[in-house]
């Protein structure tokens, strides 16, 4: 299996609500056009599944996706595990929810205080999925599994010397308070 194979096999593994998650975010870094208003997040979805598995790619085209794929995921897991990214979306529900009762949009007060109250829940989930990320980022999307599985691609660039790509860092606590006060950079990182 190809590193691009494994990452739609690993996006298709996750549920529906994570796929549209990473197909909203990637789609703002993946594609030009990602902060398009016009496309709804299933639209992106579709887009972003097209891109992964367009036909007929050469080996050059499939490595690079990969990596891009990888490292614009790689991002946004490391905003989800750290808790910067959940404080980000907390701010931004908050905010939706006080508009929406000040003009008086119940259905969207209530559709946003639902939200903030599976924050946690969501939270617990992308820990899970940031620990299946890095197990394929550390196998089958690593320096060597980018670089050698085809043997086709002989201008492709190294971008590290490391071993392998470093990985997303997750935080032995993970569950950091939604409402706690304090930036993801004043503990301690592993």
């Amino acid at each position: 299996m190809s590193p691009i194979e494994a990452i739609v096999s690993w996006l298709e593994a996750q549920d529906l609500d994570l796929q549209l998650d990473i197909a909203s975010f990637g789609s703002f870094l993946i594609f030009e056009d990602g902060d398009d208003p016009s496309l709804s997040v299933p639209e992106r979805l579709e887009a972003l599944r097209k891109w992964l598995t367009e036909p007929e790619l050469d080996s050059e085209a499939a490595a690079t996706r990969a990596l891009t794929f990888r490292i614009s995921i790689d991002y946004f897991i490391e905003g989800r595990s750290t808790g910067h990214g959940w404080k980000q979306t907390e701010a931004k529900l908050r905010k939706t929810l006080e508009e929406a009762r000040r003009v008086g949009k119940f259905s969207a007060a209530r559709k946003a205080q639902r939200m903030l109250e599976l924050l946690p829940a969501r939270q617990e989930r992308w820990h899970e999925v940031a620990i299946s990320w890095n197990e394929l980022a550390s196998t089958r999307l690593n320096l060597e599994a980018l670089t050698d599985w085809s043997d086709k691609r002989p201008h492709l660039k190294v971008i590290s010397s490391a071993e392998t790509p470093p990985l997303v860092p997750i935080p032995s606590a993970f569950a950091v308070p939604i409402n706690e006060g304090s930036s993801p950079h004043d503990k301690e990182e592993c």
